[in-house]
């Protein structure tokens, strides 16, 4: 029996590419998944319909809708991640262990391999549009943990909890930010009348008129301080005085605050 021929071959027969079109996507098919079909309809060389038809007419298969012949006790003979993968999904079952499938390519030898390795069954393939397979499977092929682990799947779940994890980081990232700015610069309230600091025991006020008021204890001093100067300039006269009473962690913050741009 004379071998059949391959789905380029029957297209190219049916005039509807030309050698070199098929040469091309044989080119661009190497080392990949892709279907010769879909990649010639994705190169706008031909449609899905002109697909369909020379497969039907030159493998002599019907073409059908899978809403008419799909029997739901077969919705779990086949992952949804191999009927997504080779564009096709299970029908029913008949005699001498037979598997009904709808298939976008039936010449495809490698997904008929696949299938029936996996379900043990033999395939009788029939032609289906592309877009109906597609949306079948969606609303027909529920969906299992086995989605998970298979080598199709299981780069978009790396690639989803690996963005997961890039979130969590930059959230991380931003609250430990935070969390030190909090510590090393402490509460800030802003009106319209005044700004006020504080951190360290001590609360440092400016108003509107540039008037500042120093509250708190200082570490080293026996009591508090309750101080409001006119400008900044008297408050840094102040604690060049007073420097003895501070830690050295609430100078630092105390300068920081006077340099504040929202302070002046």
């Amino acid at each position: 029996m004379a071998e059949k021929k391959r789905l380029g071959e029957l297209i190219v027969e049916a005039n509807l590419i030309t050698e070199a079109d098929l040469n091309k996507a044989l080119r661009l098919q190497v080392g990949g998944i892709r279907r010769l079909g879909y990649i010639l309809i994705k190169m706008g060389l031909i449609s899905e319909e002109q697909l369909q038809t020379v497969l039907s007419r030159q493998l002599d298969l019907p073409l059908v809708r899978v809403e008419n012949e799909f029997n739901p006790e077969v919705k779990n003979i086949l992952p949804g991640y191999l009927c997504r993968k080779y564009s096709v999904i299970p029908l029913n079952t008949g005699e001498n262990n037979t598997l009904k499938m709808a298939m976008v390519d039936p010449s495809d030898r490698e997904a008929v391999s696949d299938i029936e390795n996996y379900t043990g069954k033999v395939v009788q393939p029939v032609l289906a549009s592309k877009s109906d397979i597609s949306a079948n499977i969606r609303s027909r092929i529920p969906w299992s943990p086995r989605e998970i682990f298979n080598p199709q799947t299981f780069s978009r779940w790396t690639a989803v909890i690996s963005v997961l994890a890039i979130i969590l980081i930059i959230i991380t990232a931003v609250q430990f930010y935070q969390y030190r700015q909090q510590v090393r610069y402490g509460k800030v309230t802003q009106s319209a009348q005044s700004i006020t600091y504080e951190n360290h025991e001590l609360l440092l006020g400016f108003d509107d008129q540039n008037k500042v008021s120093l509250l708190g204890r200082g570490a080293h001093a026996s009591g508090y301080y309750s101080v409001t100067f006119n400008n900044t300039e008297s408050l840094r006269s102040f604690l060049a005085v007073k420097k003895d009473d501070f830690s050295t962690e609430q100078l630092e913050w105390l300068t920081w605050a006077m340099n504040n741009p929202r302070s002046k």
